[in-house]
Order: structure tokens, then sequence, then C-alpha cells
């Protein structure tokens, strides 16, 4: 019975010749895809700076709108695009809203961005905490949810977490 390569063909430098250049072949597809997976990271999350100009709308049974522009920072050396952002909203531990965006902002490299939310506000889980928050004259923001960023032709699911105090008494002098 005779083998798919015989000894004779690789002796006789055809065969051996052939599987040199096949070795290589793989040699160099291997560091193709090793430098293309390392250049292909995940880019790290945006960092959150704050927010400006939050506006309250009219208040329509339970429920009030309420808009602002959040700032953040790319730490990538590389630009994004943001492709959608769901967030889920807490203030002082209880949830307060829900925001959807669903359009494409361009996103800098080493640079602040801002991104606009507009989300439906339960007017009771803000008056749950109203006095207390005034009177200590801050309240506890907690931000969880996901963004779809997309970095050339690679689209990446990454889930962020934001907790922190704001200053209330910066927001009444700002005016709403």
């Amino acid at each position: 019975m005779q083998s798919f390569i015989s000894p004779r063909r690789i002796n006789g430098g055809i065969g051996l010749a052939f599987l040199k250049r096949f070795g290589v072949t793989i040699r160099i597809g291997l560091a193709v895809l090793i430098l293309g997976s390392a250049g292909c990271k995940q880019p790290q999350p945006p960092e959150y700076f704050g927010f400006r100009d939050l506006q309250i709308g009219a208040a329509t049974g339970a429920q009030t709108t309420v808009s602002t522009i959040v700032k953040l920072y790319n730490p990538n050396p590389f630009g994004l695009e943001l492709k959608r952002a769901e967030v889920n909203v807490s203030i002082n531990g209880h949830h307060a809203g829900h925001s959807l965006l669903d359009s494409t902002i361009r996103i800098p490299e080493r640079d602040t961005f801002y991104v606009p939310i507009a989300m439906q506000v339960d007017l009771q889980a803000i008056m749950r905490n109203a006095l207390q928050s005034l009177l200590g004259g801050e309240a506890t923001v907690t931000l969880d949810g996901r963004v779809r960023i997309r970095r050339g032709m690679l689209t990446f699911n990454r889930p962020f977490h934001y907790d922190g105090k704001e200053d209330l008494n910066a927001l009444l002098q700002q005016g709403f």
C-alpha cells in the first residue's frame, strides 16, 4: 500500500521543497493573524466627565422628560463611532429612568465628546429622596448600560457603569 506522500518523493527533493514552502506560508499566515488580532483589541470604555444643559420638560401624569448633554473622554489612541447606547439611571438607589440612543456619533481619539440624552423619568422615584438630597446638597447617580461602538470594520458591545455624587447646588444655580 502506498501513502499519499511517498518517502521517495520527499527524499528526491521535490516534496521536501514543497513542505518547506508550505511551512513558511503557515508561519507567515500565523504572524499576520497574531499581528492583526493585536491591532483589533477591544477599546477601553469612555470616562465620564459630567453633564451640562439639564432641562426638565413639562410633567404629564407621573412622568416628565429630562434631557441633558453628557461629557465623556475617549482614552483610546484611535477614533470610534458610537452606534447605540442604552442606559438605566438610578438616583439614590431608586430607578429613575431609561434612555436609548440609536444614532451614530463620531468619537475622536484621546479627546472629549458629547452625547445628548433624553429620557422619560418617573417623578415618584425622584421625589422619594428629594428632601434628603436637597438637605444633603448632593445625590448619588448610578448609570448602568451597554454601548455598541465601531472601530473600522469591527463592532463591539461593551457594558459600562458609573456611580458618583452629583452636586445639586450647582444644578440649581445652573437653572432649568
